[in-house]
């Protein structure tokens, strides 16, 4: 969504009475300590405002407790395609120029090939909630295990040297 898009958006989110104001905060704090992270080329920053974005999505899902929300697996491939083309920008800014051919497509290639396969995992778990109606809490932990194995996953890109 555009930026006006997002501002025209806001009095009506806000017009949702004081959970919509309390995710919009945090919202808000977690996009600027991601520019902060950003503007300061510190990956650690980066993550924990990507983590702090993802508490105010789930911040929304457990003060609304909407039913199965199944724009979360594109919340979550979202989060993780932001965290890697900050932490991207800021191994472009400390490169020195490589002149190896194709070198950014297949990193570019590598970024989605990322995205999309936590966005099947997520969508995989979120399938998974729709057919077990009777065990919620088997789905909750299998749930649980996936994000915490995704959030794994992300952290120890972030950490590789030279990827």
């Amino acid at each position: 969504m555009a930026l006006g898009g997002w501002l025209a958006a806001w009095p009506a989110l806000l017009s949702h009475g004081d959970h919509a104001r309390v995710v919009l905060a945090v919202g808000v704090a977690g996009t600027v300590a991601l520019a902060l992270g950003i503007a300061a080329a510190r990956t650690t920053a980066i993550a924990l405002a990507v983590a702090v974005l993802g508490a105010a999505y789930a911040l929304h899902l457990v003060l609304d407790r909407p039913a199965v929300d199944t724009r979360s697996a594109l919340v979550g491939a979202g989060l993780l395609a932001t965290a890697e083309l900050a932490c991207w920008s800021i191994e472009l800014r400390r490169e020195v120029s490589v002149r190896e051919p194709g070198r950014q497509l297949r990193r570019l290639v590598a970024e989605v090939l990322l995205c999309l396969g936590g966005l099947a995992l997520a969508a995989l778990v979120l399938a998974a909630s729709d057919l077990g109606h009777g065990g919620e809490g088997a789905v909750q932990l299998a749930g649980a295990a996936a994000a915490i194995a995704l959030a794994w996953l992300a952290l120890s890109l972030l950490r590789r040297p030279g990827a």
